[in-house]
């Protein structure tokens, strides 16, 4: 069949009009990269912090290592000061030291690693966290803080130094 321009009248008819045309070509477009986009969005494996640790316990700690970073030494009560660009794994972490002190000290040269689950993943972290605070107790068990600045002293290790000075 041909219409009175001699084209054929069933083509055109079915075919669709240039504008529907781009909207579809859009349409498919937009599913194609959708895949894509999600792709983007990769989960995090690792974040870089900077890591502060303070002990609550009256022992020299001596090869403090978190995970495979060394972190250095704390005195009495003390702190390692602030490691700058820690790589963190999130997951499970490792922390083990070394006991030290004056000649004669009980468990002196002893290596000992953080009792219980150290635990990292991402949805612990508040929005701007840039330091980590690990804190280290008489019963070798440690806990996590995190901020955006110098980590602060927990309830727990404030209630020990408090203790301590009774």
């Amino acid at each position: 069949m041909r219409d009175k321009d001699g084209k054929n009248s069933a083509i055109q008819k079915l075919a669709p009009s240039p504008r529907s045309r781009r909207r579809a070509i859009g349409l498919i477009g937009l599913s194609l990269m959708m895949p894509l986009a999600a792709c983007g969005q990769a989960v995090r494996k690792e974040i870089w912090l900077n890591v502060v640790m303070n002990s609550y316990v009256d022992r020299i700690h001596t090869n403090i290592f978190f995970n495979d970073t060394t972190l250095g030494v704390t005195a009495k009560f003390g702190t390692t000061g602030t490691i700058v660009g820690v790589r963190i794994p999130f997951g499970v972490q490792t922390l083990r030291w070394e006991l030290d002190g004056p000649r004669g000290t009980p468990r002196i040269g002893e290596a000992v690693t953080a009792k219980g689950p150290l635990v990292i993943s991402p949805e612990q972290m508040p929005r701007g966290t840039r330091y980590l605070g690990i804190h280290l107790y008489p019963d070798d068990t440690v806990e996590f803080t995190f901020a955006e600045g110098i980590p602060e002293l927990t309830a727990r290790g404030q209630k020990i130094l408090a203790d301590r000075k009774k």
